[in-house]
């Protein structure tokens, strides 16, 4: 009897019955969000409902990667035979892909402020729509974490074909910008037209030596000329890196064509060859501030050849040789929003106090053809008025002074502002302001008016020179309607004004001033190619209309909204 109680009793103590306190850490979880959660795929309203402040200090206990599908199989709209193809056709970022960008760890204690930080690193990926961190569950002081992020159709493939005034142009090309799930980007292409034709391929590895060591190479076999490059860089990748390391390679020829309102100026053939190492370090985050000094050694040489044209008067060759320093700092604030540049997407907006001075120094005995000082010089502050204001101003300076002749060349003095105004979450206020002074400029880096980037109304390169002011104020609209579900649509309206003239030259003094108004249409994509929004704008010119076409039709993919 005594033997059989006691094997009773050593098998209850081998059992798995939990311990009283395994049992008390149970009964303390609490379940917050779970992997398959239907909340997971509405980031924008998802991440806002959570407050990290509330879990600041606890014990980060694990971290669960969750990858979401480009389709969301559970939306019945989203639930059809062609959306759970692409599903299956495309292969998903891999987990161990996004733990390589985790700078969160289990065992530390939980920092909101590193929180967001991850996010934000999580979203410059331009093959995830969209990332946030939640917490899973709250077991005591201990918190487990998910890391969601959600694919886009990485698999890009183009092909074009056109025929104008007689001659045919063909382009074709495929880029594959999550290679099997690892991020690696991959791109393959070919063009003809009547004046050229060439090969195009880019490769880049992000983690080719180490979990952020990136490596990335461009190789252009073009008929007017080649193009080779090659960078590996170690970054700092989050603000309280200490160390980075870089190096980039290039050469190229090309053949450069001057324009100016659709006439032919100048055209001749430029060589670059271009070396660049550098090393930098940082204490981290100090008191709200990141500062990161760098130093290296830059071998820039252009080389210029004329054509068989009697346009062609080419630049004289010109190599700077030099060692440089500079310094950055960044304070460490950061607003989340969305409907800035993109519709239904977080952006992070960097606010406070940006700057960024590098100096360089040239000498004859370095091998250079020039004694000079090159700088760069970029001030910037963002400020966060209220919840219905951004304010960005800045100023820079770029370019070099030829201590020979006691003159500035190349450089660009620029100051500018953009404000932002929220109504509601839905429209939006726009405003920006340009003035930028050229000094002894080459003929390729001339302002220009005209275009997608400055006066919509006009075409591209209306007017050239070394003085150059620019204004717009746009109102823009988004809104829910979600095509196919593949695209936002969103619209805006706005204005357009500026002037390009040069100083140096009598008969651009009098470029009158010119501006216009337009509509657009603008497409954000939701299931690929996230890093562009599709611009559709009709403008009309309101001045010289007598010199250009009534009005103007841009198609353009671009960064912003």
């Amino acid at each position: 009897m005594h033997t059989r109680l006691l094997l009773l009793v050593l098998l209850c103590s081998l059992s798995g019955t939990p311990r009283a306190d395994e049992t008390s850490d149970a009964d303390q979880c609490r379940l917050l969000f779970t992997r398959d959660d239907p909340a997971l795929f509405e980031f924008v309203d998802t991440r806002e409902s959570v407050d990290y402040d509330q879990f600041r200090g606890m014990e980060i206990a694990g971290i669960d990667p969750v990858v979401l599908p480009i389709f969301n199989e559970d939306d019945p709209e989203e639930d059809n035979w062609l959306f759970r193809t692409a599903n299956a056709l495309h292969i998903n970022t891999r987990e161990s892909t996004v733990g390589r960008q985790m700078i969160l760890e289990p065992g530390n204690n939980l920092d909101p402020q590193k929180v967001r930080e991850n996010e934000r690193i999580l979203r410059e990926r331009n093959y995830l729509i969209d990332a946030m961190i939640l917490p899973q569950r709250i077991c005591g002081d201990r918190i487990h974490l998910l890391t969601v992020v959600r694919d886009v159709w990485t698999l890009k493939p183009t092909a074009s074909a056109s025929r104008s005034g007689g001659e045919n142009s063909t382009s074709a090309g495929i880029t594959q910008s999550n290679l099997a799930g690892t991020g690696q980007k991959i791109s393959l292409g070919y063009f003809h037209t009547a004046d050229r034709s060439g090969r195009t391929f880019s490769y880049t590895h992000p983690y080719v030596l180490g979990e952020h060591t990136r490596l990335g190479l461009d190789l252009e076999d073009n008929s007017d000329g080649d193009v080779q490059s090659l960078n590996l860089i170690r970054p700092f990748f989050e603000l309280d890196t200490r160390w980075e390391a870089a190096t980039r390679v290039r050469d190229s020829r090309e053949l450069k064509t001057i324009e100016e309102n659709g006439v032919e100026v100048n055209q001749y053939y430029q060589e670059d060859r271009f070396r660049n190492l550098q090393l930098g370090w940082s204490p981290g985050r100090q008191n709200g501030t990141v500062h990161r000094w760098r130093i290296g050694l830059t071998d820039q040489q252009n080389h210029y050849e004329a054509v068989d044209r009697p346009i062609s008067t080419p630049p004289q060759d010109q190599r700077l040789r030099y060692p440089w320093v500079s310094w950055t700092s960044i304070e460490d604030r950061f607003k989340t929003l969305s409907n800035i540049t993109h519709s239904h997407r977080h952006e992070d907006i960097l606010l406070g106090l940006y700057n960024r001075i590098r100096l360089g120094y040239a000498h004859e005995r370095w091998r250079s053809t020039e004694n000079a000082w090159i700088f760069s010089l970029n001030h910037e502050y963002t400020a966060s008025l209220g919840d219905h204001h951004l304010l960005r101003v800045g100023a820079s300076a770029n370019g070099r002074y030829n201590l020979d002749a006691e003159l500035p060349e190349s450089t660009v003095y620029a100051g500018y502002a953009r404000y932002f105004h929220f109504p509601d979450s839905r429209n939006r206020w726009f405003a920006r302001f340009r003035y930028a002074v050229g000094r002894n400029f080459k003929g390729e880096s001339a302002f220009t008016s005209g275009g997608n980037e400055t006066l919509r109304g006009y075409p591209d390169d209306v007017q050239r020179g070394n003085r150059q002011w620019l204004f717009s104020a746009e109102r823009r609209r988004f809104t829910d309607i979600h095509l196919f579900n593949l695209a936002y649509l969103g619209g805006a309206a706005y204005v357009d004004a500026g002037r390009t003239w040069d100083t140096d030259a009598p008969q651009s003094r009098d470029n009158p001033v010119l501006s216009n108004f337009g509509l657009g249409l603008r497409l954000t994509p939701s299931k690929f190619n996230v890093d562009e929004v599709l611009n559709v704008d009709i403008a009309w010119p309101l001045a010289e209309r007598d010199r250009v076409d009534h009005y103007q039709i841009i198609v353009t993919g671009r960064v912003d909204f």
